[in-house]
């Protein structure tokens, strides 16, 4: 605490002080006159004058005393995160100060119980998420097997529904699996020197069937042996809710020619990932809301297939990776969404360091 902040807080103090000097004086001043001696006027503003000095000398002696506690406060005050400097308090110098660091070490402890019981609480949730969603992956992909085996020409429409759908809950399980894993990204990725045109056919690959069921085409529009510095999990996973989302909001839209365009563009410092689609494109209202959690806007309700978390998640990994990730849309006319991988801004440097 500054010395003219000390002197602010003890101004009724020293109004008080003063009051009472002044009305011990005019008493005293009383008697006299009725006893009839005379006091000089010098003599009392003598007097005030020492009260003064002795007010002002132990206001001093005050603040000095008190001076290392209050630092140690104002420190506590402006720690950011960081608890620990609580442990650290110095002795106290008064009772007042004694019961304020007692009630400190009591909140400290209490709130580190009740973090250490929340991280175990989190931790076994944690834990039965990945489980639980591990277990279900198994079903789907028997599902899928025996979809494969048993889908003819009479049973083939059915059979191909129920595989759309059945598609539907890997990926719900999927955006699942890595909403749990996002609180624990730093400990769960792996960043390499990739070839973004592997990583792309390999998105492409994984939606093949629904690609072709909607009759949609990808096409790459590519730069040889463009190399990215990411982690491949993570950036196939945003890629490949963009690609999900393409083909959801273009396979509702009337067209004989539909086709997901993934464009690749290099810079001084940067490389950008452009994937555009023809479909239903976003209302202007919406655009400034697409990367917001469960925000599913006026497309997700005419689909309603959406969850609104897709992009949620797509643009917490990039942010955590270092990457941006942008949307530049028009009502009736398709979307683009950009990644932008920096190259002198990478969680690699991180990583290293």
């Amino acid at each position: 605490m500054k010395l003219k902040d000390f002197f602010k807080d003890k101004i009724a103090y020293g109004v008080v002080y003063f009051l009472g000097s002044a009305v011990v004086i005019f008493i005293m001043y009383l008697t006299l006159i009725i006893d009839k001696i005379e006091l000089s006027k010098n003599n009392i503003l003598y007097a005030l004058l020492i009260s003064a000095v002795l007010f002002i000398i132990f206001l001093v002696y005050d603040y000095y005393k008190n001076k290392n506690f209050q630092e140690q406060l104002n420190r506590i005050l402006n720690s950011e995160d960081d608890l620990d400097c609580i442990l650290n308090i110095g002795t106290p110098n008064t009772k007042e100060q004694e019961m304020f660091k007692r009630i400190l070490l009591k909140v400290y402890k209490t709130c580190g119980n009740k973090m250490i019981k929340y991280e175990e609480e989190h931790k076994q949730y944690m834990y039965f998420i990945n489980q639980w969603v591990h277990q279900m992956k198994t079903p789907v992909s028997v599902i899928n097997l025996i979809l494969q085996d048993e889908i003819n020409e009479e049973n083939k429409e059915v059979f191909e529904s129920m595989a759309e759908e059945n598609e539907k809950i890997k990926q719900g399980l999927d955006r699942m699996l890595y909403n749990a894993r996002l609180n624990e990204f730093n400990i769960d990725f792996k960043v390499e020197r990739l070839n973004l045109i592997s990583v792309l056919r390999k998105v492409i690959n994984d939606n093949k069937k629904s690609l072709i069921r909607n009759h949609i085409f990808p096409r790459i529009i590519k730069g040889e042996n463009v190399m990215i510095e990411t982690d491949r999990k993570w950036i196939s996973f945003v890629i490949n809710q963009i690609v999900v989302n393409a083909i959801k909001y273009s396979k509702v839209k009337e067209s004989e020619n539909k086709h997901i365009t993934f464009g690749i563009s290099e810079e001084a410092s940067k490389i950008i990932l452009s994937i555009e689609d023809g479909g239903m494109g976003i209302p202007k209202e919406d655009l400034t809301r697409v990367f917001n959690a469960f925000f599913t806007g006026k497309n997700g309700r005419k689909t309603d297939e959406s969850t609104g978390m897709g992009m949620y998640l797509a643009k917490k990994i990039c942010d955590k990776l270092g990457h941006d990730i942008i949307v530049q849309s028009e009502e009736g006319r398709g979307a683009v969404f950009s990644i932008i991988f920096y190259k002198n801004k990478s969680i690699f440097k991180l990583s290293k360091l």
